[in-house]
């Protein structure tokens, strides 16, 4: 007669164990289905960038600088200011961002620019409206052979120039080849 009263209790407390455990397996899953590239699922990138997974990849929208540093191999001013960025991953990777540098680092932020991609080309399109900006430049590498004669690796193209105020505006474009 005692084990028919404890019944619907050992009923209910197995059940409560079930649905304890699949809720645990779940919290599991959603905590670390990003970072083990489950489809849909978002993770932040080490460089604090927030990405989310696809079936080819993932996005990661919008970017750090210290991610636009990292995936573009350039070592710009830390008062740099990233405005906009995508990073795309596939079989190969595309880095877009716009970033605004303030007077006191401008010069610094062109001189890592040269440095990390070469020297201003002339005649080249901007990748951006140059509307109002001033010592404008362009760099990039439209041949995609280096000076050993070896294809390069990667494709990009760099506006910038200078507003009114002094602020270094940066249009970055890179992708792999």
């Amino acid at each position: 007669m005692a084990k028919q009263r404890l019944r619907p209790l050992r009923i209910l407390v197995g059940t409560l164990l079930m649905l304890g455990l699949v809720a645990g397996g779940l919290a599991i899953l959603a905590q670390y289905a990003g970072a083990w590239g489950v489809p849909y699922f978002t993770f932040t990138s080490d460089r604090g960038s927030p990405c989310t997974n696809n079936f080819t990849g993932y996005i990661c929208s919008p970017v750090t600088l210290a991610d636009v540093e990292f995936f573009g191999d350039v070592q710009l001013p830390a008062d740099t200011k990233v405005v906009s960025g995508t990073y795309r991953s596939t079989h190969d990777y595309m880095l877009e961002a716009s970033m605004e540098v303030p007077p006191p680092s401008e010069a610094a932020a062109l001189k890592a620019l040269n440095t990390a991609y070469g020297k201003c080309v002339t005649g080249h399109p901007f990748p951006m409206d140059i509307t109002g900006l001033t010592k404008v430049c362009v760099i990039a590498n439209d041949t995609t052979v280096t000076e050993s004669g070896e294809p390069s690796s990667r494709i990009f193209t760099i506006g910038t120039g200078l507003r009114k105020d002094g602020t270094r505006v940066i249009a970055l474009k890179l992708r792999s080849r």
